[in-house]
């Protein structure tokens, strides 16, 4: 077991450090944190929450804290506040994809699952490389949080096992179901599937410091417990891809097909399938394409055949 010492030494976000030390004998922030938002939600349908879709602002007002769409520029999607009164509100940025409004609201009601939170305020810093990464891990744990909310466990593992195929056909059907976004169904999706090694990447045609001429790299990767390797940020995928089609050709959603890909220097053979993201005008660095990768022997599988 470690030892409160041991606990604040490690390099961490504050709020995730008051995280451990309020579960003594835990390492993971992310067992932790799931394990809470789940209990939410076990709360909030005792109080007659259910879906899906699971409306955020009912969710939210069962724990009395109030939601308020806001038209002027917040300079963030979201934030979560005191007002004078003593009760919390979520305030959330008009003019956002409602699939977006939905995880924000979420996603803000996440920090009040940390001890601290009472303590937090709204900050947007870009210091040092340190700083970055000690906040993202904190807003990683609330987006975490905010899929358990937005996507429950219990209902959307059952949606999930009865999927043959859990390529961008099951991850469109979802997310209507759920009224979610792309990305947040597909990652809920690579997090709760294990009948198939499966890896997600995003892909964004921005060049930044990648090498090479595009017009796509990959900007990020997620892998399920069964893949074996990891995609690296900036990674190519071959000229002749269906995800480079799928961006100059603009295709909803392509066929699963075989390509090898050059990872670390080696090469890949995968199942990859395709399809394109909507465009966020006020997020120009959103990536454009997202791929699945899939074992070659899954094609038989799709449900296209």
């Amino acid at each position: 077991m470690p030892t409160h010492g041991a606990v604040v030494s490690r390099k961490k976000h504050g709020s995730v450090l008051r995280l451990l030390e309020s579960h003594p004998g835990e390492r993971n922030p992310k067992d932790i944190i799931r394990r809470l938002a789940r209990a939410k939600v076990d709360q909030a349908r005792k109080h007659g929450w259910e879906g899906p879709p699971f409306c955020p602002k009912m969710f939210t007002s069962i724990f009395g804290i109030r939601c308020k769409e806001v038209h002027h520029d917040l300079h963030c999607e979201g934030r979560l506040l005191p007002y004078p009164d003593g009760r919390l509100w979520i305030e959330y940025q008009a003019g956002r994809m409602i699939e977006r409004q939905r995880f924000t609201i979420f996603h803000e009601f996440a920090h009040t699952l940390f001890p601290d939170f009472c303590q937090f305020l709204p900050h947007h810093q870009s210091a040092s490389t340190t700083e970055d990464d000690l906040d993202y891990e904190f807003e990683n744990l609330c987006d975490i949080a905010a899929a358990e909310m937005l996507l429950p466990h219990e209902d959307f593992i059952s949606d999930v096992q009865k999927l043959s195929w859990l390529g961008f056909e099951a991850v469109h059907n979802l997310r209507h179901r759920y009224v979610a976004s792309i990305d947040a169904t597909v990652y809920r999706l690579i997090d709760l599937a294990k009948t198939v090694s499966t890896s997600v990447v995003f892909l964004t045609d921005v060049k930044g410091s990648h090498p090479g001429r595009g017009p796509l790299w990959v900007k990020s990767c997620r892998p399920n417990s069964m893949f074996k390797g990891y995609v690296l940020p900036g990674t190519q995928p071959p000229a002749s891809s269906i995800t480079v089609r799928c961006l100059i050709q603009n295709i909803g959603t392509t066929a699963p097909v075989p390509e090898t890909w050059w990872i670390k220097g080696r090469p890949r053979t995968y199942l990859v399938q395709a399809a394109r993201l909507p465009t966020i005008s006020s997020s120009p660095e959103y990536p454009k394409v997202a791929a699945l990768l899939f074992p070659v022997s899954y094609a038989r599988n799709w449900i296209g055949n």
